[in-house]
C-alpha cells in the first residue's frame, strides 16, 4: 500500500511539473500538437492490450493516469487556465483518480492542482473568476473522495458476492457428487440387494418388513433425483 501510494503520488507530480516545465519551455507552441500525440498514446496503449497481450502492462492504471493528467492540464492551460472552457475535465480527473489511487493521492493531486495554477504567469487571485475556480477545486475534492470510497464498497461487494457464488458452486458440485456417486449408487445396490433377497424369504413377517423396507427405499431414491434437480436447478439461477 505505502509503495503504490509512492508511485502514484510521484507519477501525479512527475506529470504536473512536466506540463509546467513544458508550457515554460520554447516547445509551448506545440502544446496542441503534444495533446494530439498524448490522446494517440492513449488510444494506442488501449488497443495494444486489447489485441495483443505481449502488450500488457502490469500497473496500466498508473500509465492511463499519467497520460490523463498530462493531457488536461495541456488542454486547460493552453485555452485559458483557470478561464478555460475545459476546465471542468479537472473535476472529472479527480473524480478518476478518486476511485482508482488511495485517498492520500487525491488530496496530493488537489494540492498539487492548486500550486501548479497559483504559479502559472496569468493567474490573478483578485480576479473573482480565478479564485472561484480553485475554491471549487477544493470543495469538489470531499465529493470525489465520497463518490471514490462508494466506488470502492460496491466493487468490494461484488467481489465479496462472486465469491459466494464460487463457494455456492463448489458446494453444488460437492452435493452432486455425492448425491450421484454415494448416496443414488447405494440405494440402488441396496434396492438389487433386496429384490434378490423377498422372493426367496419364507417367514411372513420377515418378508412383510423387507418389501416395506423396499417400498421406502425406492421412495428416498426417487427423492435423491428429485433434490438433485433442486440443486442444480438453483444454482443456475
Amino acid at each position: 500500500m505505502p509503495t503504490r501510494f509512492l508511485l502514484h503520488t510521484i507519477l501525479l507530480i512527475a506529470a504536473t511539473t512536466g506540463v509546467y516545465f513544458w508550457l515554460a519551455s520554447p516547445l509551448s507552441a506545440y502544446t496542441l500538437q503534444l495533446v494530439a500525440l498524448l490522446v494517440l498514446l492513449y488510444l494506442g496503449s488501449h488497443w495494444l492490450k486489447k489485441h495483443n497481450s505481449y502488450f500488457m502492462i502490469r500497473d496500466s492504471v498508473s500509465l492511463d493516469i499519467t497520460i490523463l493528467t498530462s493531457m488536461i492540464l495541456l488542454l486547460i492551460s493552453e485555452t485559458g487556465a483557470l478561464t478555460s472552457p475545459f476546465f471542468f475535465l479537472a473535476y472529472f480527473l479527480l473524480f478518476g483518480v478518486a476511485m482508482l489511487y488511495e485517498i492520500e493521492a487525491t488530496l496530493v493531486l488537489t494540492g498539487v492542482f492548486i500550486l501548479y495554477f497559483l504559479a502559472l504567469p496569468g493567474t490573478n487571485l483578485s480576479d473573482l473568476a480565478h479564485l472561484s475556480e480553485l475554491i471549487a477545486l477544493i470543495m469538489i475534492t470531499p465529493l470525489a473522495l465520497f463518490t471514490g470510497h462508494a466506488y470502492e464498497t460496491d466493487l468490494e461487494n461484488r467481489r465479496t458476492n462472486a465469491m459466494l457464488l464460487k463457494q455456492l458452486g463448489t458446494q453444488e458440485t460437492d452435493t452432486l457428487m455425492f448425491l450421484s456417486l454415494n448416496l443414488k449408487s447405494t440405494l440402488l445396490k441396496s434396492l438389487d440387494t433386496l429384490s434378490t433377497i423377498i422372493p426367496v424369504t419364507r417367514m411372513k413377517d420377515a418378508r412383510s418388513n423387507l418389501e416395506t423396507l423396499y417400498s421406502d427405499l425406492k421412495v428416498l431414491y426417487r427423492t435423491s433425483a428429485d433434490l438433485e434437480k433442486a440443486v442444480d436447478n438453483q444454482t443456475d439461477k
